[in-house]
């Protein structure tokens, strides 16, 4: 009695641990297949040309082959977290893309600039989301991203020219377009004088005002890729309430993307 009571015990415990496995098997998620971003071999590259030679801008129109692609992985696949969470100041909600996306955009950056070997730290999938009422100071001026000559800055644009575009500014009481690591410390002079006009400063920059000069605008495009040092003063243009939409297939969908440029081997030795 006690052996067949014993072996009815092992019996049950085996098929629970057969079960758990099976539970825990079905629980898991298949791995997402990898995402191949193709380089548009019709794409046309633009050097924006502006009388002040710290502006430099590129346009690259009809960067990826496959840009559904992208909006594929938005709308389906991209987790995007509370506003901050990636410990930057972007007004929304964003995720990081795959490799595969890194890979791609530094094969453009090689394009654009030719001799430079791009190092991309990363590219950001994003919603704006922010009312005007919820920004801070100093989400209502323009900003950098870095302060260094060779970090670098890219937007790809999801979205189309209702959702505005890209706008460089130049700071009027210091007549600066670009902050670099001497200037710093007057990104603090800005903010404070963005409180002192809250008037001309209620929500997001759009044209000029007594502290900015609006010195360049790239309009936002289907599959558009913008890039800029990221020390230049710049910021996004909303022009439609859908641009704060949380909808990916209405909202101001984009990829923000940060490199650094540095000279190939060769070159240092030629």
């Amino acid at each position: 009695m006690f052996y067949m009571f014993y072996m009815f015990l092992q019996y049950l415990v085996s098929s629970l641990k057969q079960d758990a496995i099976i539970l825990s098997v079905r629980r898991k998620k298949a791995p997402l297949a990898m995402l191949e971003f193709i380089l548009n071999q019709a794409m046309n590259v633009e050097k924006i040309q502006h009388a002040d030679p710290e502006i430099s801008v590129y346009v690259v129109d009809n960067f990826l082959a496959n840009p559904e692609v992208l909006l594929e992985y938005a709308k389906n696949k991209a987790y995007f977290g509370n506003v901050g969470d990636d410990s930057t100041a972007y007004p929304g909600i964003r995720d990081r893309l795959p490799s595969s996306y890194e890979q791609a955009m530094s094969k453009v950056i090689e394009l654009v600039y030719g001799f430079r070997n791009p190092l991309v730290h990363r590219c950001m999938i994003s919603l704006t989301t922010l009312q005007p009422t919820q920004l801070s100071a100093a989400q209502k001026m323009p900003h950098v991203d870095a302060f260094n000559d060779d970090q670098y800055a890219a937007v790809h644009y999801l979205c189309g020219e209702p959702h505005g575009g890209t706008a460089i500014y130049r700071y009027r009481p210091r007549n600066l377009v670009k902050i670099r690591h001497d200037d710093r410390g007057v990104m603090d002079e800005m903010i404070e004088d963005v409180r002192r006009h809250p008037a001309d400063h209620s929500g997001y920059l759009s044209g000029d005002t007594r502290l900015y000069k609006q010195e360049l605008v790239i309009k936002a495009r289907l599959n558009r890729l913008v890039l800029y040092p990221s020390n230049l003063l710049h910021c996004a243009l909303l022009s439609s309430p859908d641009s704060l939409d949380s909808d990916v297939s209405k909202g101001r969908l984009s990829v923000a993307s940060f490199f650094r440029l540095e000279q190939k081997p060769h070159q240092l030795l030629s």
